[in-house]
């Protein structure tokens, strides 16, 4: 991989030409608007490809009148959202890589504060700045920021903020693009692709506002929680079996929640140790309240795979680890429920 990252890094003194896809499908309310804050963007070389699911809302027409700015777009049925952006990435001739869905926007300037970020550095993989979270009631708050000088933080707990995060296309080409088993956690799964492959050393955040993600009730996000986390389970089941950590794919075993099948993640056994803390992590944020039998023994499980001074958990997941602990005790699933019953009756 060493001469692929030396190849990426050989570029011209040119600014960069971002290819920025979009997927969408059945998003005329907010297509117009997404489109716009492209079209705006000043000083920078932009190829716009939107690849359209074949909406009946209206999106056609927005896209007809806006063909003139678009690189390339189409309105026709596909396999969902992450086959639509490797569908564009077919289209894609650009040195830079960022997907924004349309119901999301950039925000003024955001593309020039990328080119100039690619520019200035021939060696850099990923560069990202602050994306705001948009309510429905139209009031924003600022998503956290990644931290390079933090690289085991960028496995374990990284923010990924899709829409104000861009690769180096070849990077991107290299790796696959992304998986299009995934429906949910494709930008989280391609952010880990990326670091397995590449490593940590060439990427840069700025505190730099450079996009706005929608929250509305239609959104994945809003309607899907448990797909996310159920998609991620299966991700770090895959790794742990790559790794050859057999006690801790036994446990993600019990807790598979879906038949989705990813591709290997580009993981060897030296990354043994960063995928246990992964795993420790996922674990405890999301299941560190039981409320499923299957919840019962998976994280009893764990518990026994779980050496406190190995793990080096961060100070909430001890917390979650004690609180977990607590609620098992050494009872059974039958004994369990029964405590938690009587402990509901006494409020």
């Amino acid at each position: 991989m060493a001469d692929l990252c030396l190849e990426i890094s050989i570029l011209s003194f040119m600014p960069p030409r971002i290819s920025l896809i979009t997927p969408s499908y059945q998003q005329q309310r907010f297509l117009g608007e997404c489109l716009r804050s492209v079209q705006e963007q000043a000083g920078v070389e932009v190829e716009h490809i939107v690849v359209d699911g074949g909406s009946t809302d209206g999106s056609r027409e927005i896209l007809t009148r806006a063909s003139a700015g678009l690189a390339w777009w189409c309105c026709e049925p596909d396999r969902g959202q992450s086959h639509a952006i490797n569908k564009g990435l077919q289209h894609a001739t650009g040195d830079v890589f960022g997907w924004l869905n349309s119901d999301d926007l950039l925000l003024p300037d955001a593309l020039w504060h990328v080119s100039r970020a690619f520019e200035a550095d021939a060696s850099l993989l990923v560069y990202g700045g602050r994306r705001l979270i948009r309510s429905e009631d139209g009031t924003h708050h600022v998503a956290p920021l990644d931290d390079p000088s933090d690289p085991i933080r960028l496995f374990i707990a990284p923010e990924v903020n899709q829409q104000s995060t861009f690769y180096r296309l070849d990077a991107l080409r290299a790796v696959g693009g992304v998986d299009e088993e995934l429906r949910y956690v494709m930008d989280l799964d391609l952010w880990w692709r990326v670091l397995f492959t590449f490593g940590t050393d060439h990427l840069r955040f700025d505190q730099i506002d450079l996009a706005v993600f929608r929250l509305h009730g239609e959104s994945k996000t809003m309607t899907s929680t448990r797909s996310f986390r159920d998609e991620t389970h299966v991700l770090l089941h895959g790794m742990a079996v790559a790794t050859g950590q057999q006690d801790l794919a036994n446990v993600f075993a019990m807790g598979l929640r879906t038949t989705v099948r990813p591709r290997p993640m580009p993981v060897r056994l030296e990354h043994a140790p960063l995928v246990r803390r992964m795993a420790a992590y996922f674990l405890l944020k999301w299941h560190h309240v039981i409320h499923d039998r299957w919840q019962f023994e998976m994280m009893r499980a764990f518990i026994r795979t779980l050496d406190p001074k190995e793990s080096e958990l961060e100070t909430e997941q001890h917390g979650r680890l004690r609180s977990l602990q607590r609620q098992l005790g050494t009872y059974n699933w039958t004994t369990f429920r029964m405590r938690r019953k009587l402990q509901h009756l006494r409020g």
